[in-house]
């Protein structure tokens, strides 16, 4: 009897942005400056550019041994694709908005479209579920009423969380790069919640549906606990956090603590290669001593 193929996963990538290979910066750029260059690139693509970023995401995973994978999409495109894939693990559908109603709105549409793709033939190993998007991106009704849907109709929720320090900034002092881009792209400006990103989401209760939470590189030991107590996953993208300024996640604390660790790649607009083995090399110089050798399998290896 052969044995199983062995599994690994990269647990966040961005497929739809694949064909946005050449923002990937070559050295260390400022963060809010890069999304607002994937902003304007962005405008004016078509369904056709999207789906070709996709199937070039999927077959860029498949050439790499890729047997899990955690995709988010923002135009909910990759799901149809995905499913038919013969890859495991989750789509997420992206939702964002500071507008409370227009959030909402999407938010509905996001149900609908979530319990429709759990009727497709091929539904299972590929699942589908929700991303509420950032603090610094969405109404906080957005994640009290996705997070409260998640848990009621079991959905899998997954949101970008403490990533810069430019996000920690705009929540608990309404100021710096946030409120620039904000206001450069005409967007009207709410209020800030004066909490750090982790204690906000636990004050909205959506630390209660257990969200895979990506990035979580500025926070303190209080908030690793936190995450620990509530039982959250999160997910590591090291080489997106390098090359988008965000710092060093503490990862040696997440393993101490208990919280279980998935390597992803996030997108090619912001990382050179889909390759989660090639992601866990650079992640082995970045952390050095501070993570045992062994226990980069063990996480490449975790399933979704």
């Amino acid at each position: 009897m052969n044995a199983p193929a062995p599994v690994i996963t990269n647990a966040h990538t961005h497929l739809e942005l694949t064909r946005l290979a050449s923002l990937c910066p070559s050295e260390p750029v400022e963060f809010t400056r890069w999304i607002h260059e994937l902003i304007r690139a962005r405008a004016g693509e078509t369904r056709a550019d999207v789906y070709r970023s996709v199937e070039a995401g999927i077959e860029e995973l498949l050439a790499c041994g890729t047997t899990h994978v955690g995709d988010i999409t923002a135009t909910w495109l990759s799901v149809e694709p995905l499913l038919e894939s013969g890859l495991r693990g989750i789509v997420w559908l992206e939702v964002l908005g500071l507008n409370r109603a227009e959030a909402l709105e999407r938010l509905e549409r996001a149900k609908q479209a979530i319990l429709a793709a759990r009727r497709h033939p091929a539904y299972g190993p590929m699942r589908v579920g929700l991303t509420i998007h950032a603090p610094y991106s969405c109404h906080p009704d957005l994640f009290r009423e996705g997070a409260a849907w998640c848990r009621e109709a079991q959905v899998s929720l997954c949101i970008h969380l403490a990533e810069s320090p430019a996000e920690v900034e705009w929540l608990t002092r309404r100021s710096g790069p946030f409120l620039r881009l904000l206001q450069k792209l005409g967007v009207p400006v709410p209020p800030a919640p004066g909490l750090r990103p982790v204690p906000y989401l636990r004050s909205l209760g959506v630390l209660e549906a257990r969200p895979l939470l990506v990035h979580m590189v500025q926070v303190t030991d209080e908030e690793i606990r936190m995450v620990a107590d509530a039982g959250c996953a999160v997910v590591h993208c090291p080489r997106s956090n390098y090359l988008l300024n965000c710092g060093r996640m503490p990862l040696e604390k997440y393993l101490a603590a208990g919280v279980p660790v998935y390597l992803g790649t996030d997108s090619r607009a912001s990382s050179p290669s889909l390759n989660v083995r090639e992601e866990a090399a650079f992640a082995r110089q970045w952390h050095g001593d501070r993570v045992p050798e062994n226990l980069w399998e063990v996480i490449v290896s975790r399933p979704l």
